[in-house]
């Protein structure tokens, strides 16, 4: 499994914002487990497709904040990989 920890760009914890994520969901009958949603990269891909296809403005706002602090947290491990080695 997959644990990503989110953080927003900034640097702090987006704990809030999964929260805030979580009612929002839970407003269209998507109950969102946020410990799961925080270590399962391919259940919160999931969500986030549910927001991204869903009538509410707000949570596919919500939605695309979260894709990008998921995009950023791929985008600095790959950064990482990709790093060669001088020797």
């Amino acid at each position: 499994m997959n644990t990503p920890h989110i953080q927003d760009p900034e640097g702090s914890d987006g704990f809030p914002n999964m929260v805030a994520f979580k009612w929002l969901m839970a407003g269209i009958g998507w109950r969102v487990d946020l410990p799961r949603l925080r270590s399962d990269k391919a259940y919160m891909e999931e969500c986030l497709q549910r927001a991204l296809r869903s009538d509410s403005e707000l949570l596919q706002k919500r939605g695309v904040e979260m894709l990008g602090l998921q995009r950023g947290l791929d985008a600095h491990c790959d950064a990482a990989i990709a790093v060669p080695i001088s020797t």
